[in-house]
Order: C-alpha cells, then structure tokens, then sequence
C-alpha cells in the first residue's frame, strides 16, 4: 500500500469547516541486509523495494559496480526487509537513511571517480524541454495524495525510460537506478530528472550510477555546483515551462544559438 486516507476537517473561504477525507503516502522502514548483514535501514514509500535496495547499493558506494550485485530478493521475514548479496565483505555499521538525505556529508575520500569524456550524448534544448509533459504525465502517486518526490530516467532522444516516485527524493532515483541494473539497461547515455534540489549527494549518487546528465526542476545547493563540475556532470536547474539553467559542462546541450548560455529562471 502506497497510500491510505486520512480524515481531517477543512477551512475555506467562505469561512466553513467540513470534515473531508483525504490520501496520504505511506511511510514505512525498509531493512537492507547486504550478504545476510544488516548494512541500512531506509524510510521509504513501500513499492519497488528491490529496485530501491539495488540502487541504492551503488550510489551510496556500497559497491563499486553492478557485476558485484550477485542478487537480490525479499526476505523471508517480510515485506519490509530485502537482503542483497555482494561480492566481497558489507558494511560493518548499519545506517539510517531519512526520506529526505543520506546520514553524512560526502568526504574527499568518498568521492565518486569524474565522468570520463568521449563519445559524449548530447540533448537538444528542445528535447530536454519535452521530458517535462512525459515527467507529469506518469505522477500518479503525486496525483492520488501529494508529498511525494519523482525521478525519471530518459534516453539520448528525450523518451521516458522509467519513472519512480517515492516520499525520498534519493529514494526516487535509487529506485529508477535499480530498475535499469537489474534489467540490464546502460545508463551512460541516460538524462535523470528529478523534482528535488541538487545537492551533494545527489550529485553524486548521479556520479556513481554513471549517468552524465541531472537535471531538477528545483534549484542546487553551492556544493552540488561544485562537485558538479568537479566530477565532469553536466547539471540543469530549474527545469520549468519553456525554460532552464545549464550549470555545468553544457557542451553536453545542443541550444539554438551558436553560443550555449544559461538562462535566468
């Protein structure tokens, strides 16, 4: 169950109160075992959690490759609790990971290696734009109760691959990550857009999944500029109507002018 009524009385301007019933997404903690070790425990919007245990296992570092994922499934304890065998030893602490960031600040030495240039996918403006009407087409979480965040993946032409929601904006794109790992989809000529902020670690979960292009419908924090452009990821913000921001390495966006320039949002 994604989601689960609530009653709750309502004020309009007429200066009436009615008792109306209303959805709202559910909250629930996913327990993460890596080789049978409690590695994470994940608050999450139940759905996909597999997808999410996967994804979440190789932006977060836990892994340095999908070939180390040997498998994943559900345990037998319940729903709530997917169990993810690695080649090698897990984590030897157990996290808790927020709906909203993961539990640290990323440190140099956990940085994700810089995307590597050549070959390089390149969008047009046009169909960067056009993600957006396919992103809200396939909310349905966001238009049944509201409070959820969406990340989708899109290939080189601007087509919706997949899209995840999930109360966690992290959570989201583990989500749409996983799903592409576990059906074998490249994910180096993929565009993730997302409805949160561009932060650190966003930057970097991008970093480690290997796709070269994040683009938000929100703004970045400095530091997610920063690694942005450390790390080789070209970052869009305020990805709305008719218009964006290209904060790093535009090279990868093909705009009409000769001279690609980002716009005031």
């Amino acid at each position: 169950m994604r989601s689960k009524p609530h009653i709750a009385s309502f004020f309009d301007q007429e200066d009436r109160v009615s008792e109306r019933e209303f959805q709202v997404p559910v909250e629930q903690p996913l327990a993460l075992s890596i080789n049978e070790q409690p590695a994470a425990v994940i608050m999450r919007q139940p759905g996909d959690d597999i997808e999410l245990a996967v994804g979440y296992c190789l932006t977060e570092g836990l892994v340095g490759d999908v070939s180390e994922i040997l498998s994943a499934r559900h345990c037998e304890s319940g729903p709530d609790a997917v169990n993810v065998f690695i080649e090698g030893t897990p984590p030897s602490h157990v996290r808790r990971v927020g709906t909203g960031c993961t539990d640290a600040q990323e440190s140099p030495e956990s940085l994700p290696d810089a995307l590597t240039p050549g070959g390089e996918v390149v969008w047009d403006a046009a169909d960067l734009l056009s993600m957006l009407p396919q992103f809200r087409d396939h909310q349905e979480q966001r238009r049944q109760s509201g409070g959820t965040h969406g990340a989708a993946l899109f290939d080189r032409s601007g087509k919706l691959v997949v899209l995840h929601e999930d109360i966690g904006r992290h959570n989201a794109v583990d989500k749409v990550v996983g799903h592409c790992l576990l059906r074998k989809v490249a994910l180096s000529e993929m565009a993730l857009v997302v409805t949160g902020r561009a932060s650190s670690t966003m930057v970097t979960k991008t970093v480690r999944a290997g796709i070269p292009l994040l683009a938000t419908m929100s703004n970045a924090t400095s530091l997610g500029l920063e690694l942005a452009e450390k790390l080789g990821l070209t970052l869009v913000t305020y990805l709305r109507g008719k218009r964006f921001r290209i904060c790093s390495h535009l090279y990868r966006i093909a705009t009409p002018s000769a001279e690609a320039r980002p716009e005031e949002a």
